[in-house]
């Protein structure tokens, strides 16, 4: 089996291609290698012929976006529908995200069917990427991960962050009192995707969506409590929310569960250890 990982430079894309490429052939193409995917010449040169078409590529979060909204906006547009016509034979897994819910309810774990009303630009790209999917392609499998951590990961993101932060004896801050996030290690999204391609009844999953995620979300002061613990310094506060971005919680994963056996396997306690130690 032939796999291309579009984005695959990334932080997922790197674990997913270690993974997968122990048992498939594994290509993967990124902007920081040369292939730029709002560029059909770029694309010339990359083979047409790929079992599955895994599509990473976009900024990583809100607030990359924010700082490259036009590039972004390309990416998940121009970049994506190029792609879904190259790869229209191919199935393609769409990596979007759980921002496309918006708002969520404090007191129940998001489904897939729950609306999607995204309050940030970076949540309506991933949607809109979710409906030219749906709307160019036969064959596809959405998947919306949430605050993917593990090593290898930017350093500007929540966790290393903190970790850095504690490291250094200074105060974390965390912002909001219900600022909570359902962590999910990135080999669990990898043991999602492989389920995915390694699914023997392909018709049957070929137009689905599914959360991934732990299934459990904490909240933000209780994990830089955890952190300041295990780095043995620093300190935290709560200072105000920000409004930029929705409030979010848990995921609901009993969809992927039931359907290919999805068993996620760091607890975020773990995780946690695993990443202070690498970082």
């Amino acid at each position: 089996m032939n796999i291309l990982l579009i984005g695959g430079n990334g932080f997922i894309g790197k674990h997913l291609h270690h993974d997968l490429e122990k048992d498939y052939l594994v290509v993967s193409i990124d902007k920081t290698t040369g292939v730029n995917v709002n560029s059909k010449k770029d694309l010339d040169g990359v083979s047409i012929n790929f079992d599955h078409v895994v599509f990473l590529a976009a900024e990583p979060n809100l607030a990359a976006v924010k700082a490259n909204p036009v590039e972004a906006t390309h990416t998940l547009t121009t970049g994506l529908i190029n792609c879904l016509e190259r790869y229209k034979h191919s199935h393609f897994l769409y990596f979007s995200s759980s921002m496309v819910y918006g708002e969520w309810n404090s007191h129940h774990a998001m489904m897939e069917y729950d609306p999607k009303a995204p309050k940030d630009l970076y949540g309506r790209l991933k949607l809109t990427g979710e409906a030219l999917v749906q709307a160019l392609h036969d064959r596809w499998t959405i998947v919306r991960p949430t605050a993917v951590y593990g090593e290898g990961d930017d350093p500007t993101r929540v966790l290393p962050l903190f970790i850095r932060t504690a490291r250094e004896g200074g105060d974390i801050q965390v912002k909001g009192t219900d600022n909570c996030l359902d962590f999910t290690h990135v080999s669990d999204v990898v043991q999602a995707v492989r389920l995915i391609i390694d699914n023997k009844d392909q018709q049957k999953f070929n137009t689905n969506t599914y959360n991934i995620s732990y299934g459990q979300s904490y909240s933000l002061d209780h994990i830089a409590e955890n952190i300041c613990n295990l780095v043995g310094s620093g300190t935290y506060s709560i200072v105000a929310r920000d409004m930029d971005y929705p409030r979010r919680g848990a995921l609901n994963i009993q969809k992927l569960k039931h359907e290919l056996d999805y068993n996620p396997k760091v607890k975020v306690q773990d995780g946690l250890k695993e990443l202070v130690r690498v970082l």
